[in-house]
């Protein structure tokens, strides 16, 4: 049962950096206006590595940064459906 649970802690924290990893990448090509803010993909990218994050937070109970990231899902979210 040990080697379970080391198991799922790994993938629970691959899960958190890279959520974290394609939010920043996203972030960094925004401001190198590779992507612009408005894009698909740019949006796309937020939504993937926020519900990496919030899933990842709500396991290891931060609910703070739970809330934080669902708010940022939900502000992508809403630019997604004034884009398309």
């Amino acid at each position: 049962m040990e080697v379970e649970q080391m198991k799922n802690d790994n993938f629970l924290n691959a899960l958190g950096w890279g959520g974290g990893i394609v939010c920043l990448i996203a972030y960094g090509l925004n401001t190198q206006q590779i992507l612009m803010s408005t894009s698909l993909t740019f949006l796309l990218m937020n939504v993937f590595g926020c519900c990496c994050l919030i899933y990842y937070t709500y396991k290891k109970q931060a609910f703070a940064n739970t809330f934080l990231n669902g708010v940022y899902l939900f502000m992508t979210v809403l630019a997604l459906f004034e884009q398309f």
